[in-house]
């Protein structure tokens, strides 16, 4: 073993977890989960994938941001989103996972996710180690370009983190590869990444999106086959249209930004992810689900994180 890679072979610290078996501290009186509900209407060939964003998870089971117990938060969405008899196809995670930049963390999100039995991607965000992500969760999304197909869509995966930037960054080298898998398949695209590509009404976030998100919107405009756009980052919902294509912003699994702030605020709405039904004649349908409220109360006099 190389001694200056990043091991994640051995987890001595870690808890035994039991998947849907999570309880908020003895101190919250919430119940966080809704009423149940249907999934969306499906057809033969269609597939169901869900966005989980911006996790933020800590080495200890304790670990809080912004108030938010971030383990409990984000496997009380996990488990809001795989209950009924309707199993989504893949999870996608768009980034920042580990707030702490601890194996722990990561070694953590691959026990959980390993257990849902389905098959995930993980993207990098401006929170992540890449060379964690690579030595836990094994991940194929820290390479700078990924693509697969899923059903009849052409799904690609693009690394914007730009390290020691909160800000999102893709190379020319990621562009032209990108430009190259669009060529040569032309497939209904999705394509997910960290940073958001435009700005998303947030004056403050707006500052960290992706920086050269022109020379990506550049390709919207010659394959129409890209169908939508999906991100992290802004921990809220968000939804527009260029050229065609659908921008898609997620809500994260832990704690809200208030849309349309000009300075950092916390949003009251509680927690969620988003889904995506992507139909075989290209059509995408899309929403956000979120539980009936935090599963503990954010820190709203904050001034950031």
């Amino acid at each position: 073993m190389d001694p200056g890679k990043p091991s994640c072979n051995e987890a001595p610290h870690i808890l035994e977890i039991k998947m849907l078996a999570s309880k908020p501290p003895q101190d919250s009186p919430h119940h966080p989960y809704p009423a149940p509900r249907r999934t969306a209407n499906r057809t033969a060939g269609s597939v169901r994938l869900l966005q989980l964003s911006d996790p933020h998870l800590f080495a200890q089971p304790a670990g809080q941001l912004l108030g938010i117990t971030t383990r409990f938060s984000f496997e009380a969405v996990l488990e809001w989103a795989l209950a009924g008899p309707d199993k989504p196809d893949a999870l996608v995670l768009t980034g920042d996972l580990v707030h702490d930049d601890s194996p722990d963390g990561y070694r953590y999100l691959r026990r959980i996710l390993d257990q849902t039995g389905l098959p995930y991607d993980c993207l990098a965000g401006n929170h992540d180690r890449r060379d964690l992500m690579d030595a836990c969760l094994g991940s194929t999304s820290v390479e700078p370009v990924v693509s697969r197909r899923l059903g009849a869509w052409h799904l690609i995966f693009l690394d914007s983190a730009n390290p020691g930037h909160n800000s999102g960054y893709l190379s020319p080298e990621q562009l032209h590869q990108l430009g190259e898998r669009l060529a040569a398949d032309p497939a209904p695209t999705l394509i997910f990444l960290h940073h958001h590509p435009v700005p998303v009404g947030s004056a403050w976030m707006d500052t960290m999106g992706v920086v050269n998100g022109a020379d990506l919107l550049g390709l919207v405009a010659i394959h129409p086959q890209i169908k939508g756009m999906v991100f992290g980052h802004v921990h809220q919902a968000f939804a527009s249209m260029r050229a065609g294509c659908r921008f898609l912003g997620a809500p994260s699994t832990c704690v809200q930004f208030l849309p349309g702030s000009k300075d950092f605020a916390l949003d009251e709405r509680p927690p969620g992810y988003r889904e995506l039904l992507l139909e075989p004649d290209g059509r995408l349908e899309t929403r956000v689900i979120r539980l009936d409220q935090y599963p503990e109360s954010p820190l709203q006099r904050s001034g950031g994180y």
